[in-house]
């Protein structure tokens, strides 16, 4: 492990020389970053044998990597300290094909004396390790993992500690498990700008989501990739209302999900990848998300849940469900619904291979009347506040919510056909107290408690015969009770519910 001084961005076309006068590491390592007037900066470049061939050439690699750490070794906030990181890696490994690990941070040695000093002396010269390990303690981390169809793995880690617990720094890896070909540094490269984004959206104060970039990624040759940030302060609740805890993100041919946590509450998302878009295409599947964004505003304005979290809920829901840009350009390409429907008819809507295969025209037929989504489960928990004008607490609640789609086929009655259905469920609870008065006080009373709970189940049943559509219903079934209670001190307190019961079946063929 080689420590350098950080007096410059082109850290990488120093190593050689610094190589050379690693008995002068420790000396010159105090002159500092030019670009910090506080405590030294440390550099640790480190890897395979492979790596060190590398380091070995100065200039023949590029140096967006070492640059932008050094640039975003003093930012504020993760978005700040993360921005281009991901990218740089991505297209560093891109351009060379090889391993690269490198890791900046803040050297403070404790101030000694005497024999002390000496010997302090000569334990930071051998404290790289250490040094690079320290940056690691307590850090918001980043891991993405890139599986190619010709079975290697790429793995990307990010570290970013600002200090407070471990070394205040950064350390950033990326590795393949074997050589890559051509078109596979290609499609790591097309990823660049993708990460970076959706990097930079959650590393906002309060986090957003925008992976449309990282999702569309390229098929042919890749399978699937894995995203996961975490965030110490954002767990333990130490940062700002809304901040990141934790995120994951899985696109694979099983399924696409986003899981989030942080202080504002916690939200899981699963689509199921295999579900075909129907023959409506892209314009069916937006307009069949729109439809359901607006019913999750309606839940949640009723729910009183927290804005922040439903808008991220939202975004998640419309990214995951959205068509693929691949999927938008078969469409433009096609001559009409009859030919998305024969681009599709190869996937079945079967739990059973003795099911009946539709014919194109069938197909279009049974697609305009379900949902246009792809199956899936989506929920929503946490905490909500609102404050008047002086900053003090008016309301405070708590909101869950739980929606999901299932679809499932069987054969006929008579045998020519099939017997699909489609299954909608959405459930909500939610409490919140609000104050009659300036500030929400509840061992004074003046206040309003309201209760909420809302189940609504609509399945749509399609049965199929040899000429056609032989049946299709939809029923709805929806439950709600709003439980009201009103407290004044001194005085009994006001209770109301109101609930309401519906069911009823149409007719749709």
């Amino acid at each position: 492990m080689t420590l350098i001084p950080s007096g410059g961005f082109n850290l990488l076309d120093r190593v050689t020389a610094a190589k050379a006068a690693h008995s002068r590491a420790a000396s010159a390592s105090a002159a500092g970053y030019a670009g910090s007037a506080s405590a030294p900066t440390r550099v640790t470049l480190g890897g395979s044998a492979a790596n060190n061939a590398v380091y070995g050439k100065p200039g023949a690699v590029r140096n967006d990597v070492s640059s932008q750490m050094a640039l975003n070794l003093n930012g504020s906030g993760l978005a700040n300290r993360w921005r281009g990181l991901g990218g740089a890696l991505l297209n560093q490994l891109s351009e060379t094909g090889v391993d690269f690990k490198q890791s900046l941070s803040d050297a403070r040695p404790a101030v000694a004396s005497g024999d002390a000093a000496s010997g302090a002396a000569s334990a930071q010269a051998a404290s790289g390790t250490d040094e690079a390990t320290g940056v690691l303690t307590g850090a918001a981390t980043v891991n993405l993992k890139i599986q190619t169809r010709t079975g290697q793995t790429v793995e990307l880690k990010i570290a970013s500690n600002e200090g407070g617990q471990g070394t205040r720094g950064l350390e950033v890896s990326i590795t393949s498990s074997g050589k890559l070909s051509s078109t596979e540094k290609d499609a790591l490269a097309d990823l660049a700008d993708g990460l970076d984004s959706a990097l930079n959206g959650l590393g906002q104060g309060a986090p957003t989501l925008d992976l449309s970039k990282l999702m569309n990624y390229d098929s042919s040759v890749i399978s699937g990739l894995d995203l996961q940030v975490e965030d110490p302060k954002g767990l333990a609740g130490l940062g700002q209302p809304g901040a990141l805890g934790s995120f994951a993100l899985h696109l694979g041919a099983d399924r696409k999900s986003i899981d989030m946590k942080g202080p504002g509450g916690d939200l899981s998302i699963s689509v199921d990848a295999t579900s075909a878009l129907g023959s409506g295409g892209s314009a069916q599947r937006l307009s069949a998300i729109d439809k359901m964004l607006q019913q999750i505003d309606a839940a949640a304005k009723r729910g009183h849940a927290d804005e922040q979290l439903v808008a991220t809920f939202k975004a998640g829901f419309q990214q995951l469900q959205a068509p693929s840009a691949e999927q938008s350009r078969q469409d433009g390409n096609g001559s009409g619904k009859g030919d998305n429907a024969r681009h599709f008819a190869a996937t079945l809507l079967v739990d059973d291979e003795a099911n009946p295969a539709m014919s194109p025209n069938l197909r279009d037929q049974v697609d305009q009347l379900r949902s246009g989504l792809a199956d899936f489960d989506a929920s929503f928990s946490g905490d909500s506040q609102k404050t008047n004008k002086y900053g003090g607490v008016k309301e405070q609640g708590h909101a869950e919510y739980v929606i999901n789609q299932h679809t499932s086929a069987k054969p006929g009655v008579d045998s020519t056909g099939q017997s699909i259905t489609e299954t909608q469920n959405e459930k909500l609870t939610a409490n919140y107290l609000r104050s009659r008065t300036t500030m929400l006080d509840t061992s004074s009373g003046n206040y309003d408690s309201t209760r909420i709970k809302d189940e609504k189940t609509i399945t749509t049943l399609i049965e199929t015969g040899k000429n056609g559509i032989a049946r299709a219903l939809r029923k709805t079934d929806e439950q709600q009770l709003l439980v009201f209670d009103s407290f004044e001190k001194g005085r009994p307190p006001v209770h109301r519910e109101t609930p309401m019961n519906r069911s009823y079946v149409e007719r749709l063929r």
